[in-house]
């Protein structure tokens, strides 16, 4: 079976992306395709399945003919989830989220992945396309066992946050770079730090309880997990752990940013404002000058005098230069 055919949806229209048969299952060879008719909860070896959990017919499946425990089927099929690790009875439930490297969705939108994970069986669900899950599909169709399909996945998921937060630091380093070097406002960088900050709050929403999920993984002892997959969930809680802290770091730092950014623009505005005013108390006498020159009232001075004019002129000129010596020796200038 070719590679295209092997990992192409089964079923696209009822929800069934892959469903595979391992070594010891009945009737089944190695990485065998199962149709929808050939699911069920396998007598020996080994079933993987991965729904979309927004069909109707793969909801139908889960509901009716898993045989999974009704807690585990609606935490599977709920709408909102959060980060969680259950175990009920031989099996673990696994709800985990990861970055959406979906086209034409928000860059800031982490995805759930939902799995069920017993000897023998694999059930994973999601609604959007999960880069971390295609990758593990050749591993899924091996003989490895369930602990260590989902040691993979929590460590493809930890893995694959790190360049994000890479690309927000870089923003954050290039903005900051920017207003070292220039002492003007850039318009842009508001934006840009809105969107670091939105980032770094929603990853870090989600990121804590997936560490809380991830320790209780690491620290539990589900018969389901040897050693080598506690020693991989234990490198990628530890990867989570750093995450969620340099989100922190970049939330403050884009806080400090943001603040700074306001300090300079509120500095620029009193600027502006302070100049506007010391330009209307310099013009101040002087309108009161002119107007009074300019009533059509009789008695005005200097009316019948050819250098009036000029005479006027320099009484305003001598009265700015006053204002200014004034402002000056008062360091208002």
């Amino acid at each position: 079976m070719s590679a295209e055919n092997q990992f192409r949806p089964f079923d696209p229209e009822g929800g069934l992306i892959l469903a595979t048969a391992l070594p010891g299952s009945a009737g089944a060879f190695e990485g065998e395709r199962l149709s929808w008719e050939a699911l069920g909860v396998p007598a020996d070896g080994s079933l993987r399945v991965h729904l979309d959990r927004t069909k109707e017919r793969a909801q139908h499946w889960v509901r009716e003919r898993s045989g999974l425990d009704p807690f585990a089927v609606e935490a599977l099929l709920a709408e909102e989830t959060r980060p969680r690790v259950e175990s009920i009875g031989d099996g673990l439930l696994v709800i985990l989220r990861g970055i959406n490297m979906s086209e034409g969705v928000e860059a800031d939108e982490l995805i759930a992945i939902r799995m069920w994970i017993e000897p023998g069986r694999v059930i994973t669900l999601r609604q959007f396309r999960f880069q971390t899950i295609a990758d593990l599909r050749q591993r899924a169709q091996s003989g490895d066992a369930p602990g260590g399909f989902l040691a993979a996945v929590t460590s493809g998921l930890s893995a694959r946050i790190v360049p994000t937060l890479n690309n927000l630091r870089e923003m954050l380093d290039r903005i900051e770079d920017d207003m070292v070097a220039s002492e003007q406002d850039d318009d842009s960088w508001r934006g840009l730090l809105g969107t670091i900050r939105r980032q770094a709050i929603t990853y870090r929403r989600y990121l804590m309880p997936q560490h809380e999920a991830l320790a209780t993984l690491a620290n539990g002892r589900s018969r389901l997990l040897d050693e080598r997959d506690h020693a991989e969930i234990r490198a990628a809680l530890e990867q989570t752990a750093r995450e969620c802290e340099s989100l922190e770091e970049l939330r403050d730092r884009a806080a400090v940013t943001q603040e700074e950014l306001r300090a300079r623009h509120e500095a620029r505005v009193g600027r502006t404002v302070y100049l506007l005013t010391l330009v209307a108390t310099v013009a101040l006498p002087l309108g009161l000058l002119t107007g009074l020159l300019g009533v059509n009232v009789g008695g005005v001075p200097l009316e019948s005098t050819p250098l009036g004019f000029w005479i006027v002129c320099a009484t305003m000129l001598v009265i700015v230069a006053l204002q200014v010596w004034w402002f000056k020796r008062k360091r208002w200038m």
